[in-house]
């Protein structure tokens, strides 16, 4: 059981509730983004990367790129059956989400505070997840600039695991990419500081997940933050599908509704208003679509009423 707006709630059913949540108004966003919207906050834009920022980092970036790289792919061939290999598909697949912090391979990313430290710009890896503000951003784009050009050549020369750590990351920083072949420059001394490192609740950090997830599935033509999705539903979880009080904590074993049938119900809700609400679109479109037919019927036949006139004079 936890706290939530004063409530004892189950924490299972708070987890499917939210799951639940955000399943169903990303089907509302996506019906929206298909038959012109029916209202509604549109996705924020994500922080830019500070471009002015990479070329003190390039070089660090990649090596630490080289490290969890190395490390990720070692531990996913440990857990390979006896005999059998980790498949170079599979293997691609991963390094190119290593360029990712919303990806379970890229939170290495989000977990890196920039910090001055006289003429150079360090990165230091913290224990916890970071938001992703402009310094995790900038971080971002220096390894996807790495992944981008290099993805099959690092995915293959780990395939092939013929090299240690070390040695992967001299062959990457140093002779395959060479953005460690020169020193980077000192930082200018009316360089901006940048923004203290802050820590990401663990909870939100799922619902990034998550909400990563399934845009990479198509749904949603929108997507969502928490606070937004906490403004459309309630703050206090009053508003999330099949969140009981804690007086109806008890029904799950005498004989009342189960916390996934209320989820489930209270999904099929949601999803019924999107299909009323999709349907109600399509038939706007249709009237408009009729009305507009009726106009061109009237114009075309007023053309052709004066040819007519014209024909007999």
């Amino acid at each position: 059981m936890v706290e939530m707006g004063g409530r004892r709630v189950r924490q299972g059913t708070m987890v499917t509730s939210w799951f639940a949540a955000i399943f169903c108004i990303s089907l509302l966003s996506s019906a929206s983004a298909q038959f012109g919207g029916f209202g509604g906050p549109a996705a924020k834009e994500a922080i830019p990367a500070v471009k002015s920022d990479l070329p003190y980092i390039r070089c660090s970036v990649c090596e630490a790129l080289a490290k969890n790289a190395y490390r990720q792919v070692k531990a996913a061939k440990d857990a390979q059956k006896p005999g059998k290999k980790l498949p170079e598909l599979e293997l691609l697949e991963m390094v190119e989400r290593m360029g990712n912090p919303s990806k379970d391979e890229g939170e290495w990313i989000a977990k890196i505070d920039l910090v001055e430290s006289g003429k150079i710009l360090k990165l230091e890896e913290q224990e916890d997840l970071g938001k992703c503000g402009s310094e995790c951003r900038t971080i971002q784009k220096a390894a996807e600039e790495i992944l981008e050009e290099h993805d099959t050549d690092i995915a293959e020369k780990l395939w092939q695991g013929k090299q240690n750590r070390a040695q992967f990351t001299n062959w990457l920083c140093y002779e395959l990419s060479g953005v460690c072949k020169s020193k980077p420059p000192p930082l200018p001394k009316d360089r901006k500081r940048g923004p203290a490192f802050e820590i990401m609740d663990p909870k939100e950090a799922e619902m990034e997940k998550m909400l990563a997830g399934m845009k990479d599935m198509g749904m949603g033509g929108q997507v969502y933050d928490r606070n937004t999705i906490e403004n459309m539903v309630g703050q206090d979880g009053q508003g999330f599908p099949g969140e009981d009080d804690d007086e109806d904590d008890g029904e799950d074993e005498a004989g009342g509704r189960s916390a996934l049938d209320s989820s489930v119900e209270g999904a099929k809700d949601v999803l019924n208003k999107a299909k009323d609400a999709a349907g109600a679109a399509v038939g706007h479109a249709k009237e408009g679509l009729s009305k507009a037919f009726s106009s061109a019927k009237d114009i075309v036949s007023g053309f052709t009423s004066k040819d007519s006139t014209a024909e007999e004079l």
